[in-house]
C-alpha cells in the first residue's frame, strides 16, 4: 500500500511540474511578445500614444507577467490570483481609449485582444491554484519531493537487500518469481582440506 501511494504521489508531482512549466511558458511567451511589440511601437510612434503604449504594455502587461510567473515559481495562490485582477483593470481602463492601433484595426481589435488575454489569464490562474493545492498536499507526504523508495532507503541508511547471504537469496527468489529454486540455501565456505595461506608458508 505504501509503495502504491508513493508511486501515485510521484506521478502527481510530475503533473504539477508539467502544469508549472506550461503556465510559466505561456506567460513568458504571450505577455513577453506583447511587451516587446509595445516597446517597438514606443520607438517608432510619433503621435500622442506614448503614455498609452507605456502603460498598456510594459507597466500592466509586465505586472501580469511578473505575478503569473511568481505564482508558479513560488507556488503562491496570491500571485496567481493577482495576475487576472491586474489584467481586468488593464482591460477596463483602456477599453475606450484611442490608441496607435486604431489607424490599422479600428477601436474594436485592441479590446478583443485584451479580452482574449484576460480569459487566458483567468484560465492560467485556475490551473496554477489547482497545481499549488496539490503541491502543498504532497509537501506533507512521506518521500517528498522525490517519492522514491530507493531514495528513502538510502536516506534512512536502510539497505535495499538483507545484509546476509540468506536474506539476499530470499529477496532474489521473490523477485525472480520462483525460477531460482536450484540455488542452494547455503554456500560452501572455503574447503577445509585446502591449506590456508599460513599453511602454504610452512610448506
Amino acid at each position: 500500500m505504501a509503495d502504491s501511494r508513493m508511486t501515485k504521489n510521484h506521478a502527481d508531482m510530475k503533473k504539477c511540474g508539467r502544469v508549472y512549466t506550461f503556465v510559466s511558458s505561456v506567460y513568458v511567451t504571450a505577455f513577453g511578445f506583447y511587451i516587446l511589440a509595445d516597446m517597438y511601437l514606443l520607438l517608432i510612434t510619433m503621435n500622442g500614444d506614448f503614455k498609452y503604449l507605456l502603460l498598456n504594455g510594459p507597466v500592466f502587461k509586465g505586472a501580469v507577467l511578473a505575478a503569473g510567473f511568481l505564482g508558479t515559481y513560488k507556488k503562491s495562490n496570491l500571485f496567481a490570483g493577482i495576475a487576472p485582477m491586474i489584467m481586468f483593470i488593464n482591460t477596463a481602463l483602456f477599453r475606450n481609449v484611442d490608441n496607435y492601433f486604431d489607424q490599422f484595426w479600428g477601436t474594436v481589435m485592441p479590446m478583443k485582444i485584451d479580452l482574449m488575454y484576460l480569459f487566458m489569464t483567468i484560465a492560467l490562474a485556475v490551473m496554477t491554484i489547482l497545481a499549488n493545492m496539490k503541491y502543498r498536499y504532497l509537501e506533507q507526504q512521506e518521500g517528498f519531493p522525490q517519492f522514491s523508495e530507493v531514495f528513502e532507503q538510502q536516506k534512512t541508511g536502510k539497505p535495499q537487500y538483507g545484509a546476509t547471504y540468506a536474506e539476499r537469496l530470499e529477496q532474489l527468489k521473490r523477485t525472480a518469481g520462483g525460477n531460482m529454486e536450484g540455488i542452494p540455501d547455503e554456500t560452501p565456505m572455503m574447503d577445509e582440506s585446502r591449506p590456508s595461506i599460513g599453511q602454504m608458508d610452512e610448506i
